[in-house]
């Protein structure tokens, strides 16, 4: 249960941090995330590596894969009534 928010915040660190090779390990954190089996229904990594995927796109100046994943995340943490992740979701620009 722990370990998205976890990754997040290492991730979103490295991304902050900004060196290429930052990037890279950003990128392989999440990717480890996203290779974790869940249940079905279990929906927290999914609704974190929405929005990892968008600051790393974001980081590496893909505009549209981030506006894409950063509107997938606002949509599911509105369905879900996540409001901290709302209100992270309603300050990406």
């Amino acid at each position: 249960m722990f370990l998205a928010p976890a990754t997040a915040v290492l991730a979103e660190a490295l991304l902050q941090r900004g060196r290429y090779e930052d990037l890279q390990d950003a990128q392989s954190a999440i990717d480890r995330l996203a290779a974790v089996p869940t249940d079905p229904g279990f929906v927290m990594n999914d609704i974190w590596l929405l929005r990892l995927h968008a600051l790393l796109d974001q980081a590496v100046g893909d505009e549209d894969a981030y506006r894409d994943y950063r509107d997938r995340y606002r949509a599911m943490a509105k369905s879900l009534g996540f409001e901290g992740h709302m209100a992270w979701a309603e300050a990406m620009t």
